[in-house]
């Protein structure tokens, strides 16, 4: 949805992180589906997990997996890996500061995603970001960190809540004489959560250290330190959900997951004359992740890359033109070890496993001003992944095996936009979208038939304007699918999955996005009414199918919506409601079984008694709604009542104070 574009001018002198302003102009410039979210909305109120970020953005859906604060989450884009075992979630690439926090194996763990640093969020819907070489069926995620230029010197935010909900964030940043700045954030956030055997505690620690050579050259330098426990129930059956969706069928207490996160980024960016501009960056991170009731499963991820992008304007013919092109190289290795059980302590090592993972991506895109107001847009990417395992341990006759594949694929997109009028823009383009498979162990190399990689072709339609008291952003696509990349839970373990391949799908959907600040004069001469909202319409089926027919796919809901409105009085006073809503969602393919449709209901209240102080009250599910927050699918449940429901957080009230000097 589009924002204000109000020039913050401390913003403007940074080269490795551009302003709220300039990113605007930029999409503005992407012939399809996109949406910037400001930061200062998403903390207007609580931050309990990723939904905060990504609930006004039309197309995204967000279904948390177990409830738990900052716990991973189920994020689709158009249907991206839309049946996915929640996290890690594939089918989309997260960024933050146009860096991968997506691995080289294509999977993003949700709970990496700090919040609290964001100055704002860049959202490409479908293969749109292609000048960050993404062109999977959901896009990217790029998420764009505060510097010591652009935020407070010192800020705090304390946040508590039922359930011995605990949020305290603080940060600070300065500029270090001439051309240096920094700044670090720190989040500590624990929870009882709202169900039996449901914990969490999370330490993020996030820091950046830039300096600006002269007016072309700037460097930065980020690192993360983060530390994520939970405890997470088991999914409950629709009848259980409805009758006490804070029980727990968990045998024991136990652990469950973890994970500490260790990384360091490295941004250069250089501007060449002529309007030419050069970003480099590198990476390197490790997670270390034990997870299981006893912590019987342990794995090592360490991921390395190296981006470019190279931007250059030039007017061929005296018509004005732009061209991106640049490249992405990923490394990565894992080191998988299962343990048994024994009288619920872990017991010996029963399969060790290693894997290599090589990923590569290339594009290029060209925008071509063919009138003052009507631009072409062409580009391609090519993808190449090799992935690589060997069974170190397991027990078996395959013990001792290697096995390597490779996939490649070749994406070319087109598209226009047109300045219709001064203030709308309609736009719309033709693309492909690639997606190797998600190979996590041998069985998967010598499953028959072999995983294949999904491909789709999609075209959208859409416009994006403003008026004095209306901001819209509405866009219509539609895909065609081979070889949809479909993951079904194998009860009764919930960390138990396979994957196999579709044979043709249909991914249509409406993406509407509204704002409106409308002036009342009701209480003094500046109060005014906010409105915002947003409205999704997901059509995914099997075409055709020889099992399935037409069926719809199952685990995201067709319809899904949200509407705030919010008071705001000049003196620092605001007040209003909020709604979220989504209709029923199959659980199986067989479509026999599905959650029930809800509706939430919720309202904040807040006073900044300055610009130095703010207290705030954000409330949420009033009404104490039972509802799935998202669900496991499986193939056939035969009208059976399964335990594949997790259920949404009952009533929560959250208070908290901000500061900032």
């Amino acid at each position: 949805m589009l924002v204000p574009m109000v020039v913050r001018e401390e913003q403007l002198d940074g080269l490795t992180t551009p302003s709220l302003f300039e990113s605007r102009l930029n999409l503005d410039k992407v012939p399809g589906g996109t949406t910037l979210v400001d930061g200062d909305r998403m903390r207007e109120g609580a931050n309990y997990d990723v939904s905060d970020l990504l609930s006004f953005a039309p197309g995204v859906y967000v279904g948390s997996g177990s409830g738990v604060p900052g716990g991973p989450s189920r994020i689709s884009i158009r249907g991206s890996d839309i049946n996915s075992p929640i996290s890690p979630i594939l089918g989309m690439k997260v960024l933050r500061d146009g860096l991968p926090l997506t691995n080289a194996n294509g999977a993003t763990d949700t709970e990496q995603m700090n919040l609290y640093p964001v100055a704002y969020t860049e959202i490409y819907r479908g293969a749109n970001a292609l000048v960050y070489g993404a062109s999977n069926l959901g896009g990217a995620i790029n998420l764009v960190s505060k510097t010591g230029r652009t935020d407070w010197p010192l800020q705090a935010r304390m946040i508590f809540g039922n359930d011995e909900f605990v949020n305290l964030n603080a940060s600070a940043g300065t500029e270090l004489g001439k051309g240096g700045d920094a700044f670090g954030a720190f989040s500590y956030l624990t929870s009882n959560g709202f169900r039996k055997f449901q914990e969490a505690e999370r330490f993020l620690g996030y820091g950046n250290i830039g300096y600006r050579w002269n007016d072309s050259n700037e460097t930065r330098l980020h690192f993360d330190i983060q530390d994520h426990e939970f405890i997470a129930p088991f999914a409950l059956t629709q009848q259980q959900l409805e009758d006490d969706p804070s029980q727990s069928t968990r045998p024991f207490r136990g652990k469950d997951a973890g994970f500490p996160v260790y990384r360091v980024d490295l941004h250069h960016t250089l501007l060449i004359e002529d309007d030419n501009r050069l970003d480099m960056g590198a990476y390197y991170q490790r997670k270390d992740f034990t997870f299981g009731t006893v912590e019987q499963f342990r794995d090592l991820w360490e991921d390395a890359g190296f981006s470019w992008r190279h931007d250059s304007k030039f007017n061929p013919w005296g018509y004005s033109n732009q061209l991106v092109w640049g490249g992405l190289f990923q490394w990565m290795w894992v080191d998988d070890r299962n343990f048994s059980m024994v009288d619920r302590q872990r017991g010996p090592l029963t399969f060790h496993e290693k894997d290599h993972i090589f990923n590569m991506e290339i594009f290029v895109e060209d925008q071509f001003n063919v009138t003052e107001s009507l631009t072409l847009v062409l580009g391609a990417q090519w993808a190449y992944r090799h992935h690589e395992t060997k069974d170190i341990f397991s027990g078996s006759p395959t013990a001792g095996n290697k096995e390597e594949k490779s996939f490649f694929g070749f994406n070319p997109k087109g598209g226009f936009v047109w300045h219709a009028t001064e203030s709308m823009q309609i736009f719309g383009n033709v693309s492909r979208s690639f997606q190797p498979p998600g190979l996590t162990n041998l069985q998967n190399f010598s499953q028959q038939p072999s995983l294949k990689k999904q491909t789709a072709t999609t075209i959208e339609l859409g416009m994006r304007g403003q008026m004095p008291f209306l901001q819209w952003d509405l866009t219509v696509y539609h895909a065609w699918l081979n070889n949809e990349l479909l993951i079904v839970r194998i009860p009764p373990e919930f960390v138990d999955f396979t994957t196999g391949n579709a044979e043709d799908t249909l991914h249509t959907g409406i993406e509407l996005g509204l704002e409106s600040t409308l002036p009342l004069g009701w209480f003094g001469s500046h109060d005014q009414l906010r409105m915002r909202g947003t409205y999704t319409w997901n059509d995914f089926r099997f075409d055709n199918d020889r099992d399935f027919g037409d069926n719809q796919l199952p685990g995201i809901p067709e319809h899904v919506g949200r509407f705030e409105l919010l008071y705001q009085h000049p003196f620092g006073f605001s007040i209003g409601p909020n709604i979220q809503a989504a209709s029923t969602n199959f659980v199986d393919f067989a479509n026999t079984l599905k959650a029930n449709s809800y509706v939430l209901l919720g309202a904040r209240l807040s006073y900044a008694f300055n610009q130095h102080y703010r207290l705030f009250v954000d409330a949420r599910n009033l009404t104490n709604e039972a509802y799935a927050a998202s669900v496991f699918v499986t193939g056939d449940a035969e009208g059976q009542d399964l335990a594949q429901f997790n259920p949404g957080p009952t009533r929560q009230i959250f208070g908290g104070v901000e500061l900032q000097f």
